[in-house]
């Protein structure tokens, strides 16, 4: 038997599996972390707290699984997006800037205008967002010069633990992805596009690499600590919604995917750079598969959302985070479908898919004395998914496709009335794969394809996949649940202006508060 490390680094926390070549978790281990909140829309979070958490997952799922001399290799997953600054002497310079960080709204607009949209979207894909590199990058120039003077590389969240456990610096195709300085087609860096947004080149890792390809090897010092063999290969892994597309065997045209982690994700697989030529931040991605590309449309506050509920209505409730969640859903299923009409906007922090507004805020809409806890925390369930459905709709309306079944992934695949909820929004039959942990699995099945246990991604999904479970949409919720999505739509159209105006209030407040003075 060989067995692989499969390590997440995601917003929440970071989380290890030990998976075996018949597809047996062998081994787990998570640890969470937290989020900074300086100002409004930015949100940061600490490297090291990445990498004290990481040390301690391994370890967890090493000492667990009863196997760690089966261990041939270690792949990762982890969040998109964020600008992990090094110095010179690769040392840290302050917070990571992550995925829902917002700051750069105004960044993002302008390199948008700065060439012909056709060539633009002939190169990245893309239309730039305020949190890819690009946008964080000039914002952190224009705000402030002194850090980025130091700059010296800019790694992702997973790249950042890749080269604590090996000392190589590198990058890979489906992270820089979402750059807004990657020519997809050829997977490779674009002067193009450095010129236009006027960064420099040197600042981003020499190396690029395909997600699969071995980017080090595991350190002695670290190896001891975790007790490993040294000399382990580390694969480069991916960003977390493609290597979750591996985990979920989403790997072919037409196979599309449902993730409701912090973030929620629709993703799909094609053969080619999918472009929306409407800016409604569909993205476009290098797939973790080698020539295969990807798309995704993503909502911010997914699972961050039933997270908030959790920490702000449920920290007294007794257990840990599974007890508190399982009690939430509990009380959920309860309530009628629909909720009587309370409607739930899950922009804690802006949203992306398919609006592109920072600004957007969250709404609970259609309060009565009649609600409860449980009818709020549906509410959120139901208006998360209506949230992925915006993607979906694109998705038949713009490419054409007849989605009818939907691989679910994250911690809403978890709830069996969350997976009834999506197939009925959707309209589409809701899998779950015998492998859970989508994008960990995926992070494994790559370390498996780069060590040379298995020929090909595609070998390595066949191998370890299968699908565990289906849930069918019910014909008279899927017309119920329409009427309620309509209302959903339209309350974002009624509040647009409304949320921009009141963030105006908002900023000014907050600035001419000394609190917040740097």
């Amino acid at each position: 038997m060989s067995c692989f490390i499969g390590i997440d680094a995601g917003t929440s926390g970071i989380k290890v599996i030990v998976l075996s070549d018949r597809g047996e978790i062998r081994g787990t281990g998570y640890q969470e972390c937290a989020l900074i909140t300086p100002k409004p829309n930015w949100v940061e979070q600490n490297p090291e707290d990445w990498w004290r958490a990481c040390d301690y997952a391994v370890n967890m799922a090493v000492e667990s699984c009863g196997c760690k001399d089966e261990i041939r290799a270690i792949g990762f997953s982890g969040q998109m997006q964020g600008c992990v600054l090094l110095d010179k002497e690769k040392r840290l310079i302050g917070n990571c800037l992550i995925w829902l960080d917002q700051r750069a709204g105004a960044e993002a607009e302008e390199l948008s205008l700065v060439m012909e949209t056709a060539e633009m979207l002939d190169i990245t894909g893309n239309y730039c967002l305020p949190s890819f590199w690009a946008a964080k990058l000039i914002w952190i120039k224009r705000n402030q010069p002194e850090v980025f003077d130091r700059i010296d590389k800019v790694l992702f969240a997973k790249d950042y633990l890749r080269y604590k456990m090996t000392g190589e610096i590198a990058c890979e195709v489906s992270d820089a992805s979402l750059t807004f300085l990657l020519d997809l087609a050829s997977r490779s860096w674009s002067d193009r596009m450095f010129d236009a947004v006027g960064l420099p080149r040197h600042i981003v890792p020499d190396t690029m690499l395909e997600s699969q390809d071995i980017a080090g090897y595991l350190k002695p010092d670290i190896a001891q600590a975790w007790g490993l063999e040294p000399g382990l290969p580390v694969v480069a892994g991916g960003g977390d919604q493609p290597v979750g597309g591996v985990g979920s065997g989403i790997v072919k045209s037409g196979i599309i995917g449902s993730t409701i982690g912090t973030s929620g994700v629709v993703f799909g697989c094609c053969n080619k750079p999918f472009v929306d030529y409407k800016r409604r931040a569909m993205y476009s991605l290098c797939h973790s598969v080698p020539e295969k590309y990807s798309f995704l449309g993503c909502t911010l506050g997914a699972g961050g959302s039933f997270r908030w509920m959790r920490d702000q209505f449920a920290s007294a409730q007794p257990g840990d985070s599974d007890d508190k969640y399982s009690y939430m859903t509990g009380l959920a299923e309860q309530a009628p479908l629909g909720c009587e009409g309370l409607c739930f906007l899950p922009y804690l922090n802006g949203e992306a898919t398919p609006h592109v507004d920072p600004d957007a805020r969250g709404v609970f809409f259609g309060l009565s004395y009649r609600h409860d806890m449980g009818a709020m925390y549906r509410s959120v369930m139901e208006g998360v998914t209506f949230s992925l459905r915006d993607t979906i709709e694109i998705l038949r309306a713009s490419a054409g496709l007849n989605i009818t079944e939907v691989r679910a992934m994250g911690g809403g695949a978890k709830s069996a009335l969350w997976r009834q909820i999506q197939a009925d929004v959707y309209n589409a039959s809701v899998v779950t794969m015998n492998v859970d942990e989508g994008p960990a699995a995926g992070a494994a099945i790559l370390a498996g394809t780069g060590s040379g246990y298995f020929r090909s991604v595609v070998e390595g999904c066949d191998a370890i996949l299968r699908v565990l479970t289906t849930t069918d949409p019910i014909a008279q919720n899927v017309t119920r649940y329409n009427e309620y999505y309509d209302t959903y739509c339209q309350l974002y159209r009624d509040l647009k202006s409304t949320f921009k105006r009141q963030a105006e209030i908002v900023q000014r407040d907050i600035y001419s508060n000394s609190f917040f003075t740097d």
